[in-house]
């Protein structure tokens, strides 16, 4: 299961990235295609070419960077050409793009793994080109001269088979895959992986798909939530209603698969939800012309085609109604749900860390004090890292804003987890996925992301952890975050610039400001243009401030006192590794100012101590560079 998961999260994270496109795409069909609201014979010419070629390549470029980086991308679309080129027929070529594209960045990762250890001094960046060039040529020869043709016997199977349904009625049953898959979190895996692909060739074919609306119809689960809006009372009442609104409206269905799951005989009524939605879709031709992502009622109206709105609109009631019946009736039947409230347990998870909390630490011994971590970074996690996490941290954030608290929240994918991360929020059933992927950070489950009770709890706790956690917290305190004595090495030394540079990559990622493959984008990027800056001084760094392989923001000063030879004899006695992601550019600015005078290079060059190197930069840091003076 959570191989499928990890699947699901990979796909919508493709589609999600590129999701643009597609609605530009359907907004190009719903206003000048043969059935828009402005018919316009020439925007085929534009829709055919986009179909053909921009969308595939777009996603197998995306799926391919995802896995190998930029060359792994690169070399992605190259093979998709070969696909496309080998394809005589008809179909959209989306899937094989969502296959091709990471399974080639996959194999260039690999070969650059490989060759890592394996190629000269100097001929690296060739090497790596030449491989990954080769790897290109072999893989389009061989999916134009062979797995095109397999694919289009796929492909012809499958839209065989997707025809027969939809001509014997039998596609509204399909509600009964898919309303339990989405409960269970694999949306994302029935959605882009299955669905979307045949509702792209359908729409070619006949200008419109019902297989768009299968799973992002939000009636049945706008349904469930009316049903307890109604049963509940007090708080539990308005987070229900803010749970319909961000579902119904914002398309974020995540929200409602824990108020399903607490009382899992509501499925049974999200089914016949579904059901109607589906027959209703069916018996009226309704369809789309582009995937709705998320999948909101706005959405749903956007992307429906002139003469669309009223059928699909119906198919959206008559599943929210069928839904709500059945799901009030349920929890009529089991006595209300006002006891068990959904968003009742992300209190009780807060209320009862903090008592274990407190337990543990009188448990303690008298002579040892109990070590509590600072927080931080805070990070929402959920199955994509778009959708539900997104709106968590958005709340907790603009809360913290509020409270003044100096703690970065932010949003991931359950399975990505930031290293830096020390608190981690997910939904209660993803909880065991986000605890494996990173053990090391603190974690609190989430039952209702829009439950005030939850974040005025996480609030009230930071802000009892001490004065780490206070407003006025001192500006050193960045700046010593930033650059301690641990982050200088005195009286290094290396044989050329690349093994320094290796060096101070290395003390990069043992501090934890980088992950290891950081170190080979500084190498990349000094095999591009030199970083060596004068006065015996060079500034060794990666390909971009905002590389993802950057994990916080920090200073690595290392020493040669024998120096190290860069470009054209140049001999440089401090490498400075800056880090900073949007900090970098203040951060560089006030080193620039501290290495411009040679006299202050020769003081750093002749510190003695990490702790004396620690004292002299500090100086710089901790004032603004037109105000520090040496």
């Amino acid at each position: 299961m959570n191989r499928i998961n990890r699947i699901g999260r990979f796909l919508s994270y493709l589609v999600f990235q590129n999701i643009a496109g597609l609605i530009g795409l359907g907004l190009l069909r719903v206003l000048f295609g043969e059935r828009g609201w402005f018919p316009v014979p020439a925007v085929q010419d534009i829709l055919t070419p986009i179909l053909k070629y921009f969308l595939p390549l777009l996603f197998a470029y995306t799926g391919g960077r995802m896995i190998g980086s930029h060359r792994g991308g690169v070399i992605a679309s190259f093979v998709m050409i070969g696909m496309i080129a080998g394809n005589p027929s008809d179909y959209s070529m989306l899937m094989p793009a969502m296959l091709v594209g990471p399974l080639t960045g996959w194999i260039i990762a690999r070969t650059d793994r490989w060759l890592t250890d394996r190629i000269p001094v100097g001929l690296e960046l060739l090497c790596y080109n030449v491989a990954a060039g080769f790897i290109g040529v072999v893989l389009c020869l061989f999916c134009y001269a062979e797995v095109a043709y397999w694919f289009v016997l796929g492909m012809e199977g499958i839209h065989g088979a997707a025809k027969l349904v939809l001509e014997s009625n039998y596609l509204p049953w399909v509600a009964l895959a898919v309303e339990p898959g989405k409960v269970m979190f694999l949306n994302n895996v029935i959605n882009h992986g299955i669905l979307e692909p045949l509702g792209i060739q359908q729409t070619k074919e006949f200008g419109q798909s019902v297989f768009f609306l299968l799973e992002t119809n939000p009636g049945p689960g706008a349904g469930l939530l009316l049903a307890y809006y109604l049963r509940l009372k007090n708080k539990p009442r308005d987070n229900a209603r803010s749970s319909l609104l961000i579902q119904f409206v914002g398309g974020i269905h995540e929200v409602y698969f824990p108020y399903a799951l607490m009382r899992p005989l509501v499925i049974v009524p999200l089914i016949a939800g579904g059901l109607a939605g589906n027959w209703v879709f069916v018996l009226l031709e309704g369809g789309l012309v582009a995937t709705p992502s998320p999948g909101s009622l706005i959405a749903l109206m956007l992307m429906a085609p002139k003469g669309m709105h009223l059928p699909v609109l119906g198919g959206v009631l008559a599943s929210a109604a069928v839904s709500f019946a059945g799901s009030y009736l349920v929890l009529a039947w089991k006595g209300g749900p006002a006891s068990d409230d959904p968003a009742a347990m992300a209190v009780h998870s807060i209320s009862e860390k903090s008592e274990k909390s407190e337990k543990s630490e009188e448990e303690v011994p008298l002579n040892e004090e109990p070590q509590r971590k600072t927080i931080r970074k805070i990070y929402f996690a959920c199955d994509a890292g778009m959708g539900s996490s997104a709106m968590g941290a958005a709340l907790l954030r603009k809360k913290i804003k509020q409270a003044g608290l100096p703690v970065e929240v932010g949003n991931c994918s359950v399975d990505d987890i930031p290293a830096d991360a020390d608190l981690v929020i997910s939904q209660a059933r993803l909880t065991a996925r986000a605890q494996e992927a990173a053990p090391r950070p603190e974690h609190l489950s989430i039952v209702s992301f829009v439950d005030a009770a939850f974040y005025d709890g996480l609030i009230g706790r930071l802000r009892s952890e001490g004065p780490q956690g206070a407003a006025n917290e001192p500006e050193s305190g960045e700046g010593e975050a930033l650059f301690t004595p641990d982050h200088v090495q005195i009286g290094a030394q290396a044989d050329d610039k690349w093994q320094a540079i290796r060096q101070v990559g290395g003390l990069l990622v043992r501090l934890g400001l980088v992950r290891d493959d950081y170190i080979d984008r500084m190498i990349e990027r000094e095999r591009v243009l030199s970083t060596f800056i004068g006065n015996g001084v060079a500034l060794p760094h990666g390909v971009g401030a905002a590389d993802t392989g950057i994990l916080k923001p920090g200073i690595v000063i290392a020493q040669y006192p024998d120096g190290v030879t860069f470009d054209e004899g140049n001999k440089a006695y401090l490498l400075i590794a800056v880090v900073g992601g949007e900090q970098q550019m203040g951060l560089v600015s006030r080193i620039a100012f501290m290495i411009e005078k040679p006299e202050t290079v020769q003081a750093l060059v002749r510190a003695e101590s990490p702790l004396e190197m620690h004292r002299r930069v500090s100086a710089f840091l901790q004032e603004p560079a037109s105000e520090t003076n040496e």
